[in-house]
């Protein structure tokens, strides 16, 4: 539970940053689909977070060569 209290305080504070530099420009119902857009982005955060990742770790590299642009491939 304590992880949750985290989630909302962060969703909470990023969401009055916007509000406050930008609330005065958007309207009640804009300001509601920004709230839910920050929860959202703090739920994924979140998630993420969850992985723990070593120096251990390579990143995925996906190697695509160029062959050209009348290639569809």
């Amino acid at each position: 539970m304590p992880d949750e209290n985290k989630k909302e305080l962060r969703a909470d504070m990023l969401f009055e940053i916007v509000k406050a530099k930008y609330g005065d420009r958007l309207t009640d119902e804009q300001l509601e689909e920004v709230r839910n857009g920050v929860d959202g982005v703090e739920g994924l955060a979140a998630e993420l977070r969850k992985v723990r990742l070593t120096n251990a770790v390579e990143p995925f590299a996906n190697f695509q060569p160029f062959r050209g642009a009348d290639n569809d491939e």
